[in-house]
């Protein structure tokens, strides 16, 4: 039986590191619905997910701009310039016990993952659903990921930098696996649905912020002026997110 959100905060509280947890040939975190049904049927969840049309699917690889990303499309689906109260971990589906988590979120669902894209709902092409991907470079990425690994929740590695270079590279006990399959995974679905996936790149976000967002409005059809959009450049700033 799958436990209600109040009993998963309470074993957070006392929750244990643990290693990850392997399936398909790719280690997963050890989210709490990993954890209580097992990466195989947590995968499976999240492959039958029923989809709709109106929703947005955030891909990216772990560190590589995901809130940032997150907080940009917020702002353009509701044309405003104040930033959310809402976190972006309620839509990640590999923290979704159930798919009924999900469910109440009004259209369009802003969704996110790190999963390599064949663990995703299978319906997101067939639905035609919007997918934005964020590409980071790679050194970045890894470097960040050490940091974060070592005061992560659910894994807290422990190890030197080396190590984790290694175990990156290795695919053996990183969460996700490596940078480089996950984009590979990601580059063969663009090449068979041409269009379907919206690619963008975490380096010239930062570098003109103003046309990376109105180019990733314009994908997603929203209808924000020139004004909203410099706005949101503004708010969705380093200096102004890491404020807040």
């Amino acid at each position: 039986e799958t436990p209600d959100q109040e009993t998963v905060q309470k074993m957070l509280k006392v929750l244990k590191p643990m290693p990850v947890v392997h399936y398909d040939g790719v280690p997963f975190p050890a989210f709490m619905p990993f954890r209580l049904k097992g990466a195989e049927n947590a995968v499976k969840d999240i492959i039958d997910l029923q989809t709709r049309e109106t929703d947005i699917m955030i891909c990216t690889y772990a560190k590589s701009g995901t809130h940032w990303i997150y907080e940009i499309i917020s702002l353009l689906v509701q044309n405003t310039t104040e930033l959310t109260k809402d976190p972006k971990s309620k839509a990640m589906l590999e923290a979704m016990m159930t798919p009924q988590d999900i469910d109440n979120i009004p259209n369009p669902r802003i969704l996110d993952s790190h999963l390599h894209i064949r663990h995703l709902p299978r319906k997101l092409v067939a639905d035609k659903c919007k997918i934005v991907h964020v590409v980071r470079n790679p050194k970045d990425v890894c470097v960040s990921y050490f940091y974060h690994q070592q005061k992560d929740l659910f894994t807290r590695f422990e190890g030197t930098w080396d190590e984790f270079v290694e175990q990156w590279f290795s695919e053996k006990d990183i969460p996700y696996g490596t940078w480089y399959n996950y984009e590979l995974d990601i580059e063969r679905v663009e090449k068979d649905n041409p269009g379907l996936i919206y690619t963008c790149y975490y380096e010239q976000l930062k570098k003109n912020p103003i046309g990376e967002i109105k180019k990733l409005s314009a994908y997603l059809g929203t209808n924000c002026t020139d004004e909203t959009i410099e706005g949101i450049a503004k708010v969705t700033s380093f200096d102004n997110m890491h404020k807040n």
